[in-house]
């Protein structure tokens, strides 16, 4: 995302967006970045500061200290995005993918930050800071991962399309907020979820390294189609909330508003749809050949 800062009226959210925006940033690629960049720090300094201060369960509220956080760079991302589409008309789709890349490069820093924390923290205190993960996947972090643990089918469609539905809600209601916790909240599950499915290595004859590469293989696909999927559900949730207390309904502003939205709504449940599939063979494809 490039121009993080030209409205003046956007607050960073955080010293650390604040640095940033001083950095220069001549294309989109470099924008996104800094963007992962931000996000990344900002998520290691939310859950070490709660592990410092002793609050229970300080993998969460590092969730959502890192997701408040970043709230407002999420409002620059919408803001930016409206300005170019009014401003360039025709462009509307252009501009949502540019806005969907950045959301996603927002995500990937806070799924890598939780993947440091994970791997940085002993087995005892990973489980004990982010116990709500493994009691939520019901995971033994010494199982070794198994094909069999993947193609569910049908069953995995509808359990991501219940995330997607509650999570357009819940960005529908509270916006930026709402879609920036959902994001840190699947960041953080995932991160440390691929954490512990690597510790099953140590009950395996492979070499821990090459298993939590082939881990990431077989997993990373799927979550990141995944992922797209849930940002551009929560983008289209948060166009519709705002365009119809902002447009009037006789208002042919609206008319471009649901468009956009129908249109994400669709790529939002093919990305789905691609996702479940990868998900239901690839990891086995991959698992099955070690």
């Amino acid at each position: 995302m490039n121009n993080r800062s030209g409205n003046t009226n956007n607050e960073p959210g955080s010293l650390i967006a604040a640095i940033i925006n001083f950095l220069p940033s001549p294309n989109n690629l470099f924008g996104d970045g800094l963007l992962f960049i931000e996000a990344s720090i900002l998520t290691l300094i939310s859950v070490y500061a709660v592990r410092l201060i002793g609050v229970p369960e300080p993998g969460l509220i590092g969730i959502v200290l890192a997701s408040a956080a970043m709230t407002p760079r999420l409002n620059q991302i919408l803001e930016l995005n409206r300005a170019r589409i009014w401003s360039r008309d025709g462009n509307g789709r252009r501009v949502n993918l540019e806005s969907i890349i950045s959301g996603l490069s927002l995500f990937s820093g806070m799924f890598v930050a939780f993947m440091i924390i994970g791997i940085a923290s002993g087995d005892g205190v990973l489980l004990k800071d982010f116990n709500f993960i493994v009691t939520r996947i019901q995971l033994d972090p010494n199982t070794v991962l198994s094909p069999e643990r993947f193609s569910h089918g049908t069953s995995i469609f509808q359990n991501n399309l219940s995330v997607l539905i509650t999570l357009a809600l819940v960005s529908f209601v509270y916006r930026s907020l709402g879609a920036m916790f959902a994001l840190g909240w699947n960041a953080g599950v995932w991160g440390v979820t691929i954490v512990l499915f690597m510790g099953g290595g140590r009950e395996t004859e492979l070499n821990t390294v090459f298993y939590a590469v082939i881990i990431l293989i077989a997993i990373i696909p799927h979550l990141i189609v995944e992922a797209a999927s849930y940002l551009v559900g929560a983008l289209a949730a948060i166009f519709l909330s705002r365009g119809l207390t902002v447009y009037r309904f006789n208002d042919t502003r609206l008319n471009r508003v649901l468009s956009a939205v129908g249109f994400l709504v669709i790529l939002s449940f093919g990305l789905l749809v691609l996702g479940a599939v990868l998900e239901n063979y690839f990891p086995r494809l991959i698992l099955e050949s070690i």
